[in-house]
């Protein structure tokens, strides 16, 4: 077993650096994190990334980070942001102390992925940001897509969550994943598609992405797509979510689900593993995530609202997310512990009509610009 550990790390490094070569030999920028580790200062984050901007109106506190890529509108006490028209929250509101201004982690994160065009490696430590900084240009191009994972979240002795009759979520999310790989291969056959359990089986949550890996060695433009039922102690909670990773959580409900959803992490982790694999996100893989969340949220909602309704695209630390290092998203089809909604769930019908609502989701991100 340790021999086949060490082989695995030394594919697992060379993965890294085959898809990540211009961080070979780059340098780690450290900023301070204030607030009790919520905030950074904005003059901190411009020393590393020069080509940010920003302007304040004094008197309405109205202000704007801007690159070339796009702007971030805020205003100075209001947990609200704009991107591209659209309204943002974040747990934290913006501040100012002084003549700097404090951006919270989230907003930290949107700049990082909406205003920089090339790919920033990143974590949030206790205490500290860390910043890899390759500058390495990323040509705006149609977002192809050669290879499908398809993971059926659950299964064997890890059941996940159940409706009051004992139907359990590894059954269901193992149901619409073959429909979904059994479309995919029928409408898509030039497309790659692998699942990572065709049956009732357990796989441990980091195998699940060392598989993936192991597909996006052999096939560039991979993604990863998880299927997943949610729960709650209310019987009247509804809807839908889809998820991509990030070290802050959107809510705390979306912490919990992704505490739920890590249950199972197996107690021989890799260290090595952890740290290439979870320690620095991507921000170009993290984006890319975000517009394939997007994408299947908009035709999940178009094909099954209002009989599940959504509740929105959301971000959390999930592991079977951290692992893959391609744009990989989890989808919590619904809950389970809603009557209503496990019925419909358990429909193979409409088991169905998630696989195809997926799949057109799919087909929007391959077709939408990076």
């Amino acid at each position: 077993m340790e021999i086949n550990s060490f082989f695995f790390q030394k594919r697992l490094i060379f993965l890294f650096l085959l898809f990540f070569p211009s961080l070979v030999g780059a340098e780690v920028a450290k900023l301070p994190l204030y607030g009790k580790g919520n905030y950074v200062a904005f003059s901190d984050l411009k020393t590393i990334l020069p080509e940010l901007s920003t302007k304040l109106k004094k008197f309405t506190r109205v202000g704007a980070i801007f690159t070339p890529q796009g702007t971030i509108h805020f205003r100075i006490g209001s947990s609200f942001y704009t991107l591209d028209g659209k309204i943002q929250k974040v747990p934290k509101a913006i501040l100012k102390k002084e003549e700097e201004v404090y951006l919270p982690l989230d907003l930290v994160e949107a700049v990082f992925l909406n205003l920089i065009s090339y790919d920033v490696r990143y974590q949030f430590k206790e205490g500290e940001l860390w910043v890899l900084l390759p500058k390495e240009t990323v040509p705006k191009r149609n977002l192809a897509v050669k290879a499908i994972i398809i993971d059926a979240g659950h299964g064997g002795k890890d059941p996940g969550t159940s409706d009051p009759t004992g139907y359990f979520e590894k059954e269901v999310s193992l149901g619409v994943a073959r429909y979904t790989y059994l479309y995919l291969r029928k409408y898509y056959p030039e497309i790659r598609v692998e699942m990572v359990r065709k049956d009732d089986r357990f796989v441990e949550l980091e195998d699940r992405s060392k598989f993936a890996n192991q597909v996006l060695r052999d096939t560039r433009d991979v993604i990863f797509i998880s299927f997943h039922c949610n729960a709650s102690l209310s019987d009247k909670a509804a809807g839908f979510e889809v998820y991509y990773l990030s070290q802050s959580p959107s809510t705390e409900a979306a912490r919990e689900t992704a505490l739920l959803e890590n249950r199972y992490i197996g107690k021989n982790k890799n260290p090595v593993v952890s740290q290439i694999q979870s320690q620095m996100l991507s921000s170009v893989t993290q984006r890319r995530s975000k517009k394939l969340a997007d994408a299947v949220a908009n035709q999940y909602e178009k094909g099954l609202s209002p009989e599940i309704p959504s509740r929105g695209v959301k971000k959390a630390d999930f592991s079977v997310l951290r692992g893959s290092l391609m744009p990989a998203v989890l989808v919590e089809m619904g809950y389970l512990t809603n009557p209503e909604e496990s019925k419909r769930l358990r429909d193979k019908s409409f088991q169905k009509k998630i696989a195809r609502s997926v799949i057109k989701g799919i087909h929007e991100y391959a077709s939408s610009k990076d």
